[in-house]
């Protein structure tokens, strides 16, 4: 029952995989049947190369997203976790800590 207990991790993983696989088959496909005897107007080789490349560059536009997206929350997280812990923590200063000065 692991399985069950990692349930987002695996779904996860499987999904990068499945991502990762779609995107290396569509460009050795591109790259394999470019140059085919093409027969002229309803080549099926012509559409499946066009339905490729449309593949690819969708998934390379929401993987940039995604990996845009990611580092702006990460780093606002990070400014946020600065700028509360500046407010939250009690001012030091010398006259806070009583320090004297004078000899």
């Amino acid at each position: 029952m692991k399985f069950f207990r990692n349930h987002r991790h695996n779904v996860s993983m499987l999904l990068a995989i499945f991502v990762t696989l779609t995107l290396l088959y569509s460009s050795f496909f591109v790259l394999t049947r470019f140059r085919h005897d093409c027969p002229g107007e309803g080549c099926i080789v012509c559409m499946e190369i066009k339905t490729c490349i449309r593949t690819l560059h969708l998934l390379s536009q929401a993987l940039g997203s995604g990996v845009i997206l990611t580092f702006a929350i990460i780093f606002v997280k990070n400014q946020l976790k600065a700028y509360e812990s500046g407010i939250l923590s009690p001012r030091l200063s010398l006259v806070g800590l009583k320090v004297r000065l004078n000899r």
